[in-house]
């Protein structure tokens, strides 16, 4: 089976897909990935092919500041952030992207495109070919439904009458908003001698498969009929080293805590300051991963406190009692899956929802983002002795447990590529 994959910005939407990436790799088959050029390393650790993104994006890289183009983070509003990630991220990269997802297609046929839900050039190019696509959604379901709240609300289910009606119109809004792509998207399919949508959101709505990549019982819509080409397969996971050495002498018994915000840049320093002075002197180990976007020298460590650049997260989870987080999708995903509950501090993007997630698990809580670390010392201190939270943590593990999403979404490629009987096919390994 020949797979034409996309891995874009190199952030927080990577791991999952190239632990898929990886699955199909595994499983014998030919992977190319169209790839931004800060991502190739690790690309190229799964087995793939890369092909490097051409054009205007090519040197996105959303982990340092002078190479992110969205530059989300620099709005002044939320509403203004959403705008950028709009323009910036989706709309404006459009054009080139499809074009040299077409102009690949048209070199190496593939069976299937599988590509990262937010570039829908790909999935332009694939209807163009006749080849069947199917989208990877490293966040929360994001298509509007009946029934919840949408992605990039931040809000929790309501219900009666009156939540129908708020999410009715939180919904219509969301749909307007997204209509501003529509012009671009009907130019782009034009050029690809494709007839025009009447909504930005038909053409992820028409792929083959959408693979939401965690456990319906983490989603809103995971309870909610969604369409025959919806499937929640569960979490997947890039490989890492089960090996861990603490810091910390064998004798100190105290909980361990780790802090993580983000491996995008996200100005978020002060924010993790706040967080590391709340620490300050708690009875606690923590662990603070600082990523590719945090300079660790800018920042005062508490005594309780290690900081180091990069550690697998998986590797430290199974010690830990506490995670506090922005709230990014793998980082939840990942806490959850070693039963571990959260303090979720939402900084934008979808970690809002995100974390109105986990709070309505039942396995963490949330605070804002200007919260004093007064506020947020409190509120480590109340979760470490909650054992509710602790519990509900270690139930969702248990839904976490039953699919392999990596694994789950090899399979399910396999299965529609086989169903389409497409003529590049190659024998099945």
């Amino acid at each position: 089976m020949r797979v034409l994959q996309t891995l874009l910005a190199f952030s927080g939407n990577a791991p999952p897909q190239l632990a898929v990436t990886r699955s199909l790799v595994e499983r014998g088959h030919d992977v190319r990935v169209v790839a931004h050029r800060a991502g190739r390393e690790r690309v190229e650790r799964t087995g793939a092919t890369v092909i490097e993104v051409e054009g205007s994006t090519a040197e996105l890289d959303l982990t340092r500041a002078e190479t992110d183009l969205v530059r989300d983070w620099a709005a002044k509003t939320s509403l203004g952030a959403a705008v950028r990630l709009r323009d910036r991220g989706m709309i404006d990269p459009l054009p080139e992207g499809t074009r040299q997802f077409a102009a690949v297609l048209r070199d190496w046929p593939a069976d299937v495109v599988v590509f990262d839900w937010l570039f829908l050039g790909a999935a332009v190019a694939a209807e163009a070919a006749g080849i069947p696509a199917a989208a990877l959604v490293h966040c929360p379901y994001p298509l509007p439904i009946s029934g919840a709240p949408p992605l990039f609300s931040g809000m929790k289910p309501m219900a009666g009458a009156v939540g129908v009606l708020r999410d009715r119109a939180v919904n219509a809004f969301f749909t307007r908003f997204s209509a501003a792509g529509l012009p671009q998207l009907n130019r782009v399919r034009a050029e690809c001698g494709l007839k025009p949508l009447s909504a930005w959101e038909d053409q992820l709505r028409s792929v083959a498969g959408i693979y939401v990549l965690t456990a319906p019982e983490l989603d809103f819509a995971g309870a909610l009929p969604l369409p025959a080409n919806v499937q929640y397969v569960g979490p997947a996971f890039e490989h890492y080293s089960d090996e861990w050495s603490s810091p910390w002498p064998p004798e100190n018994s105290d909980p361990l805590i780790l802090a993580s915000f983000s491996t995008s840049y996200m100005n978020q320093n002060a924010l993790v300051q706040r967080v590391l002075d709340a620490v300050e002197g708690l009875p606690a180990r923590v662990l603070f991963t600082a990523g590719p976007a945090i300079d660790i020298a800018q920042l005062r460590i508490p005594a309780n406190t290690r900081a180091e650049v990069f550690v697998p997260h998986r590797a430290v989870l199974p010690e830990a009692a506490l995670v506090i987080t922005h709230a990014g999708w793998q980082t939840v995903n990942a806490a959850l899956s070693c039963g571990v509950p959260l303090v979720c501090i939402p900084d934008g993007r979808d970690q809002p929802d995100n974390a109105a997630r986990v709070v309505s698990s039942g396995s963490g809580v949330r605070l804002n983002k200007k919260a004093s670390s007064g506020k947020i010392r409190r509120v480590v201190e109340n979760a470490l002795r909650d054992p509710s939270l602790k519990g509900q943590a270690q139930l969702m593990a248990t839904a976490f447990a039953r699919k392999d999403g990596a694994l789950t979404t090899a399979e399910a490629l396999e299965v529609l590529v086989k169903a389409n009987d497409s003529p590049a096919s190659s024998p099945q390994p």
